[in-house]
């Protein structure tokens, strides 16, 4: 079983969601890996549609700018982006898989 977080926040200088896991671990996700990473239909597509970035892979201005961010259930992290964008629901165990990425990556 993954660790939960601890407490996540917005690091803004680096633009990028801060996770510090209950384990000790922390993470940085760029805010435009996460929203590229968005799990939503729209987003990712579904059953035979292609999702918006498999049909326009680069982020417009602003897609990037994270607004909020909340939990949801005991599972998961819900991202409001500043174009109004927020149905992805990000599991802990993605953004642990996602994070350790970052921190993998030169």
């Amino acid at each position: 079983m993954s660790p939960r977080p601890s407490r996540f926040d917005y690091d803004e200088p680096a633009r990028a969601l801060l996770i510090e896991w209950g384990d000790g671990a922390v993470h940085r996700i760029p805010f435009a890996l996460l929203r590229r990473a968005c799990p939503c239909a729209a987003c990712h597509g579904e059953m035979g549609s292609a999702g918006r970035f498999a049909v326009r892979p680069d982020l417009q201005p602003g897609e990037d700018n994270l607004a909020d961010i909340s939990l949801v259930g005991a599972y998961g992290l819900n991202v409001v982006w500043a174009d109004g964008h927020n149905t992805g629901i990000y599991t802990f165990e993605r953004l642990r898989e996602m994070g350790e990425r970052v921190v993998a990556s030169p």
